[in-house]
């Protein structure tokens, strides 16, 4: 399985290179038949080594992961602490970036912490033998994480519905997959810490079996999906992102600009386009307590007058 996820590997390196190598010999050529205008191809390929240079380093760290959990699940060779190490990179850094750099939501910081607060539990409790460790202990952060990735999820896809979000049809089929696997996969974590604790039943490790697959098929189609939807939109607007006017505001200070429909990346999801509610959307849908989470507008244009004096009222 591992040559295959290797081999997997390699050929999509290969696709980016040989689809860099043709866009820059369209780009250079005068009398390029291509229907991709001469100017997006610039940004194009500066998303497609971008993507490529990303996947291949996750990809290439899950790689050497597997290779090290292999000599020890057989050899014993390694300690878990050793196998975990491409794990510790991608969680050091990613907890490095969202502290320094500050370009995550520190939602997803807590996310990373979890995630390493696990690792450290497990290793812990491994390697090192520490009995007032129990297993429920390690599964609590991987659940409190896919409990925050469900309702991350969640808030996406609802705010679809209420007119926030503007999911194509392909991201909203994704959402509700990585919905649906997270679920599953909870659920599958705590069917674990109860079987690592005391004996069950053969049926629950069947169960456990069906559902593990189940989770990997589920987040795969979700991703397949948003990545065709993803490559189509490529082709048919270009690499450019779209530029959206900010919206003027009439205030008693005078006219001020402020942000208003846009697009924005989410993992795991894109690009998606997103526009605060208006007053009457919000009122209209006010009975429900988590729309007060999506912004919305003031359509207050109406309301600022002019007085007698020349002032705003």
């Amino acid at each position: 399985r591992t040559l295959r996820f290797f081999f997997c590997h390699f050929a999509s390196a290969r696709a980016l290179s040989t689809f860099i190598a043709e866009a820059n010999e369209n780009r250079q050529r005068a009398d390029s038949t291509d229907h991709l205008d001469r100017t997006e191809y610039l940004p194009l390929l500066q998303r497609a080594l971008k993507y490529g240079l990303k996947t291949g380093l996750l990809s290439f760290c899950i790689f050497v992961f597997e290779l090290l959990i292999y000599l020890r699940m057989t050899k014993k060779t390694v300690s878990l602490g050793v196998a975990f190490i491409p794990l510790w990179v991608l969680v050091v850094c990613g907890i490095l970036d969202g502290i320094i750099c500050r370009t995550q939501h520190i939602l997803r910081v807590f996310c990373w912490i979890l995630l390493f607060a696990s690792m450290v539990l497990t290793i812990l409790k491994v390697d090192y033998g520490f009995e007032d460790i129990r297993w429920q202990m390690v599964v609590i952060p991987i659940v409190a994480l896919l409990s925050i990735s469900t309702g991350t999820l969640i808030y996406i896809v609802y705010g679809h519905k209420v007119g926030y979000y503007r999911l194509t049809e392909a991201q909203l089929t994704a959402g509700i997959l990585y919905a649906l696997s997270t679920l599953i996969c909870i659920i599958l974590m705590i069917m674990l810490g109860e079987e690592m604790i005391m004996t069950v039943e053969v049926e629950t490790q069947l169960l456990v079996i069906v559902l593990a697959p189940l989770v990997v098929a589920l987040f795969g189609m979700g991703a397949w999906a948003v990545n065709r939807d993803e490559y189509e939109r490529l082709l048919q607007y270009g690499g450019q992102a779209t530029v959206h006017p900010m919206k003027l505001r009439l205030e008693p200070n005078g006219w001020t600009s402020v942000e208003s429909k846009g697009i924005t990346t989410i993992p795991m999801f894109g690009e998606v386009s997103y526009e605060p509610l208006s007053t009457s959307r919000s009122e209209s849908i006010e009975l429900c307590s988590c729309c007060a989470c999506y912004p919305f507008e003031d359509d207050e244009e109406g309301d600022i007058k002019y007085t007698a004096g020349g002032n705003i009222s």
